[in-house]
């Protein structure tokens, strides 16, 4: 087994790594300053790391978040002579908190305890992994059914959907902090970040999803592995390969488009994306309800328009085709029922009236009931 250490106190640093290497662990690597760790530890492979929790500048706990952002499999000791600090550590998920003065015993417990969780493979994990973006951010789970996952913060939750959202692209320390913590101070914006990438790694390994997130040259990335589905990516090029497929497209459009972009949640990066696919939506759903009228499939018609009232009540073309749909059916009542509909809201919202061809066939409609 491998270790660093890490203790401003140089008495305290050189008790533990003898400690250790009397427990035939070999330790790769002693800081007294804090920050000269990160500034190595691209070069540093190790199991553990044995850190103090009061250290000037930058304190342990700051410290392992950073470390476990940068290597999600080092498991962080915590070594301190104050016992308050135990219930953060552990919310760090610590493997363990040894108190000052080290008993050797107690020693003994943590090195077994680092040795059966050393990490392995986990035959538990799932092979592939269904992502939701649509409504809200959630993960679709073998059953068919949607589950939020336990994020530990709000802000863990939007770096993961972001990055979701930006796919194969790196992305940037400072484009990540400029999106989510816009206005925190630099200093505390990168501790905040790094805080927030541990606890996404956490969750993920938690979850046992076969995810995983990428720092590389000073950029993040989420590994999918093949055979991920993200809903509103898939559903994109389904939609596009269903171009003559009005049955098809009329699913995709009404099944499995089960909500906009991410709109549960207020995340202004992504208001761009979610009207663009609204559009997209928008247009194909306008589309497959006039060739589904054209057809003579009145019900899969009106079922269409009304979702379409459902996600743009301004949509003036969707009243008139339910106006037209209804009329063909014989259901006057709903034809005048529509009509009024688009007179008040477009009266209310714009102060004008319906356009001239609109108002023409409704007086032409009305005319021949008069016959």
């Amino acid at each position: 087994m491998r270790a660093i250490v890490v203790d401003d106190e140089l008495p305290a640093l050189q008790s533990m790594v003898r400690l250790l290497e009397r427990h035939q662990v070999e330790v790769v690597a002693k800081f007294q300053n804090p920050k000269d760790v990160l500034n190595g530890l691209e070069d540093i492979e190790a199991d553990a790391a044995f850190v103090d929790i009061e250290m000037p500048e930058l304190n342990g706990l700051e410290l392992a978040a950073l470390l476990q952002s940068a290597k999600p499999r080092l498991q962080i000791v915590f070594v301190t002579a104050y016992e308050q600090y135990a219930l953060e550590a552990f919310e760090l998920a610590a493997l363990d908190y040894l108190l000052k003065p080290l008993q050797t015993s107690r020693l003994d417990v943590t090195i077994k305890r680092l040795q059966m969780n050393r990490p392995v493979a986990d035959s538990r994990t799932e092979a592939r992994v269904a992502l939701c973006l649509f409504h809200g951010l959630g993960i679709l789970r073998e059953s068919g059914e949607t589950a939020e996952l336990p994020w530990r913060t709000t802000k863990a939750k939007e770096v993961f959907a972001y990055l979701l959202h930006a796919g194969d692209k790196a992305t940037s320390k400072d484009e990540l902090i400029d999106r989510i913590w816009p206005d925190a101070e630099p200093d505390k914006a990168v501790t905040y970040l790094h805080t927030n990438v541990y606890h996404i790694r956490q969750t993920l390994k938690n979850e046992r999803l076969p995810l995983s997130l990428e720092y590389k040259d000073g950029k993040y990335r989420l590994i999918c592995p093949p055979g991920t589905r993200i809903d509103a990516k898939t559903w994109e090029k389904e939609l596009k390969d269903a171009e003559e497929d009005a049955a098809e497209a009329y699913r995709l459009l009404l099944d499995v488009y089960r909500g906009d972009y991410l709109e549960t949640e207020a995340y202004l990066w992504a208001e761009s994306e979610r009207e663009r696919l609204r559009a997209i939506w928008l247009e194909r759903a306008q589309a497959v309800a006039e060739r589904m009228e054209q057809s003579g499939e009145y019900s899969q018609a009106i079922s269409m328009h009304q979702r379409i009232l459902f996600r743009f009540p301004e949509s003036e073309s969707s009243y008139f085709g339910l106006m037209r749909l209804f009329g063909k059916l014989g259901n006057a009542t709903e034809v005048s029922n529509y009509y009024d509909k688009l007179v008040r809201m477009l009266d209310e919202d714009f102060g004008i009236r319906p356009n001239g061809k609109i108002t023409s066939w409704y007086s032409a409609w009305n005319d021949s009931r008069a016959l």
